[in-house]
């Protein structure tokens, strides 16, 4: 056998079109931190989702931990005061802290613009979880554990966030984040039962997360009213 039969990369999957993007272009009109680049969600799909983030007198993003079963991957393609240096790259643990990454979250000087790539499940279940700390004692306030198993797994459900006739899928991680804002932004979720501290709210609007699942419900909405306008028509023809 030669080498370059053994070496030879198979053809693109007919259900993933290669595409390209601007990371620049792109993030610059992002809703939230963590959308991702290109429209592929399934399983065994790499999910590159930027992130934008930036100082100012009135910025404040909190702090938080995620947990992951599947690998992440973060590359840094710009930064400035920032706690990353432009073009670093590291692999985050399964369990990961996360905040805005900037030395100085007030100076507008500061800012970071980051690709973290999430490789998902390719066989069995995949399950993350957001996890808040009381910031006086560290005693673990919210746990949010969600679902993430991608669409083409047995453990797959479509009905978890939306509808199976939905044209564009919620992204779980985004989604399952959202779910968590609700329950750390609760009273009970504010107050620590550990020491009795009241924590202040987390700071959803920099985030964006909601606002997403919330966009994303509504284009399809949007898909379903049009369908349904257009069925009259096409039954008369």
């Amino acid at each position: 056998m030669h080498l370059e039969d053994t070496r030879r990369i198979p053809p693109p999957d007919p259900d993933r079109e290669p595409l390209k993007v601007n990371v620049y272009e792109r993030m610059s009109k992002a809703a939230a931190q963590l959308t991702p680049l290109f429209p592929y969600d399934s399983a065994g799909a790499i999910i590159p989702a930027g992130a934008v983030l930036v100082g100012g007198p009135d910025m404040e993003y909190g702090h938080f931990f995620h947990w992951n079963t599947v690998n992440e991957v973060a590359v840094t393609y710009g930064a400035s005061k920032a706690m990353l240096a432009a073009g670093q790259i590291f692999v985050t643990q399964q369990l990961h802290g996360v905040n805005s990454f900037l030395r100085d979250q007030k100076d507008p000087d500061a800012f970071a613009v980051m690709v973290i790539t999430q490789h998902q499940s390719a066989s069995g279940d995949q399950k993350e979880a957001l996890i808040a700390r009381c910031a006086k004692c560290k005693a673990e306030l919210v746990r949010t554990e969600y679902d993430a198993t991608p669409h083409g797994l047995p453990g797959y459900d479509a009905k978890r966030y939306g509808a199976d006739e939905d044209p564009v899928r919620q992204f779980a991680t985004l989604a399952g984040s959202a779910d968590f804002i609700t329950a750390r932004n609760s009273d009970e979720g504010r107050a620590c039962a550990g020491c009795g501290h009241v924590n202040d709210r987390f700071p959803a609007e920099r985030w964006g997360w909601e606002r997403t699942v919330l966009q994303t419900r509504t284009v399809n909405a949007a898909y379903h009213s049009l369908a349904q306008a257009a069925s009259p028509a096409e039954a008369a023809s």
